[in-house]
Formats: C-alpha cells, structure tokens, sequence
C-alpha cells in the first residue's frame, strides 16, 4: 500500500498577476476583456439525448459561486458511463447534468467565496462524487455526481465544487490526470482498499478498457500476476506489452472461466467490469477464498447467474461505485511513487468531441480516449 502524500503546486509570480486582472476586484469574478463578458464553449447534452445531438454552443463564462472554482480545461476523457449519459440510456436522476464527462483536468482560474484549499494557479483534477470525501459509502453521493447530475468536464472553461477538487503532483500531466477519476480510482479502491492486494497474487481484469488497463498497470507494479480477457487476440498482445502475464480470448474459448484457472490455478482477485453476463466464469477462476469486486453493471443475461463455487470456494463479492477524494489522492501519489502513465489509445480535439464519442461507442481501443482541449 502507496503511504499518502499530498502534493501542491503554486502558481508563478508571472500568472498570479496575470489573473489579478482577469478575475477583477474581488478576486473571484469570471475573465473579462474590456468590459465584455468573457465568452468560452461547452459542449451540451441534446434532446433528445444522442452522440449525434450533441450540441457545441459558446456562453457567457459563469462566475463561480460560494464553495466553487472555475477551470479552464486542458483535457477530458470518456468512460463507458459517459457514453451512456450522453445517448440517454444511462440511469440517471432529475438534476440531469446538461455538460458531460466525469473525466478531466485543468488550471484553476478564479474561486467563489468560501474556497479556501484551491487557489487560482492550481492545476488540478476533480473527484467523481465531490462529497464523498473519506471513510465509507454513503448512497447519498449520488445525488452530486460530475457529468450525471452536476456538469462536467466537456468545457472549455467549467465550474467544479471545491470539495471534489484534487492539486496534482508536479509529476502528472494533465492528459494523465484527465484519465483518472473514474477509471484510476475505481481500480485504486478495488484493488487496495478492497482486495488488500498483495505481491505475488494474481489478479484476473475484463477487457481491455480504463479500468483493465490502469488496474493491469497497478496490479503489476503493486507486485501481482494478472490475466486479461479479450474478444480479439490483437488486444490481448497490446495488454501483454502492457504486463500482461495470461491473456485469454473469451469468444474462441466460451468456458473462459475455466481456462484461466488451468492456466493460473485460479486466481485471487477479479476486477469484475462487466457485470452479471460474466460473474458466473468469473466464478470459475477463482481460486479459494478469492475476492471478485463488482463494478461493471451490464444488463441482466438471459439465464440469472449461478455463482457457482461461491459458497464452495468461499468467495467473497463486493460491490464499489468509484472512489472517494482521499482514494484519489492516494492513487495520484502512487501513480508518483510507481512510476506508471495511463494508456491513452486515442486523442481528439474539442471540436471532435463527437467523433470521440463514436470511438468509445465501437469500442476499438485499448485504454482511454482523450479530448484535448487546447
């Protein structure tokens, strides 16, 4: 387990005073130009919601209020739940979010009142659930979710409530930085805060997305074996390069549960990223005692799971939903200490945030797909 830092960039002395001027009097306005209002584009959630719809419009930069920061963008990511938001089909509450992406990275550039741990100059990344802050799961952090039902990441310039912001280390860039909060985190807290992972154990990660990959890059570094699945053995060689010691294709070999225990003699950690279509193989190669975290949520297969070896083995099943704040700073920390960087498989400009979209939507990529922002 990676010891908790904490890391705080400052801004320069040149930025300081070029930001006296862009945020006024008081300090904490939005950026104006000659007295006019200061103009910057998001991308919006169309009606009805679909990638197709998806609407760029240019509006007035909001000025961030009591327990707010603004930040300008530098770049975005897409999860899969993202995907979902923005085509409709995502379960989501009545305080829908209107600008997408729980994903991103940026610099502070002005703070409402009452903002007291962020300054402007920070470069910073935000929590997926700002209120979850530390210590155990609340079902109410649902109701503050950036990207679902607070705005999110797909801005130019975008306001963030303080509570879920993270400084990053000097040390990670901010394409880096924007991969993490959904998929870094959930595979942090599974892995560690979850399993307790330790060397010499294998882990055994579905597919080949955000969440496979950064949990193969922190499994291995953390001392671990892991195996990997894919439909495409192309794949599979990308996650072997990657550090992947197994890898098995779940198309050519249907009873791919079993396989992996042939191969692994079963293992002892799951990060279980589809969901219940994939629990019962999944079952099949644990080994005893072994711990599967849910965190995929896939649709219902047609024949109910039947989770066999559960009672058997002695498996143990647990649900997360990504992670809280301190989670997020304790996996920035050993990102640091561990050396690794997130695998980027594709990179879009803002204006091609569509484009992105119907990226993540094949699914033809190993690892994240990034929007950049300038």
């Amino acid at each position: 387990m990676v010891d908790r830092r904490r890391f705080i960039t400052t801004a320069s002395l040149a930025a300081a005073a070029a930001m006296t001027s862009a945020r006024g009097a008081n300090g904490k306005g939005t950026a104006r130009r000659s007295g006019t209002p200061d103009r910057s584009r998001v991308w919006r959630i169309g009606t009805p919601p679909s990638i197709g719809n998806l609407q760029l419009v240019t509006r007035d930069t909001p000025t961030p209020a009591a327990d707010e920061v603004l930040v300008r963008v530098a770049a975005s990511s897409i999860n899969a739940r993202d995907r979902g938001i923005v085509a409709g089909f995502f379960p989501i509450g009545a305080n829908k979010a209107s600008i997408p992406l729980s994903e991103g990275a940026g610099e502070v550039i002005a703070v409402g009142a009452n903002v007291s741990r962020i300054k402007v100059g920070d470069r910073v990344a935000s929590c997926h659930f700002p209120r979850w802050i530390t210590g155990r799961w609340s079902p109410d952090v649902y109701e503050n979710d950036i990207g679902n039902t607070l705005d999110g990441w797909l801005g130019e310039k975008v306001i963030l409530p303080q509570s879920g912001i993270v400084v990053l280390p000097k040390e990670i860039a901010y394409e880096s930085a924007a991969t993490l909060a959904s998929s870094g985190v959930t595979a942090w807290h599974a892995l560690f805060e979850i399993a307790r992972l330790r060397p010499g154990q294998t882990v055994l990660t579905l597919g080949t997305g955000g969440v496979s990959t950064i949990g193969l890059q922190l499994a291995k570094a953390a001392g671990a074996r892991v195996v990997v699945t894919s439909s495409r053995d192309d794949k599979i060689a990308r996650m072997r390069e990657l550090g992947a010691d197994v890898g098995v294709n779940y198309r050519t070999t249907p009873a791919w549960g079993d396989r992996v225990r042939e191969l692994t003699g079963g293992v002892d950690v799951v990060l279980e990223n589809v969901g219940r279509p994939t629990l019962d193989e999944s079952m099949n190669a644990c080994a005893p005692g072994a711990t599967i975290v849910m965190i995929g949520t896939g649709p219902l297969p047609k024949e109910l799971p039947k989770m066999p070896g559960f009672y058997q083995k002695n498996l143990w099943l647990k649900a997360i939903s990504n992670g809280s704040r301190q989670m997020f700073e304790d996996l920035l920390a050993g990102l640091v200490t561990m050396k690794i960087q997130p695998v980027i498989e594709r990179r879009y400009t803002f204006e091609d945030a569509i484009a992105a979209f119907r990226e993540m939507e094949a699914g033809d990529h190993v690892g994240k797909v990034l929007i950049r922002h300038g």
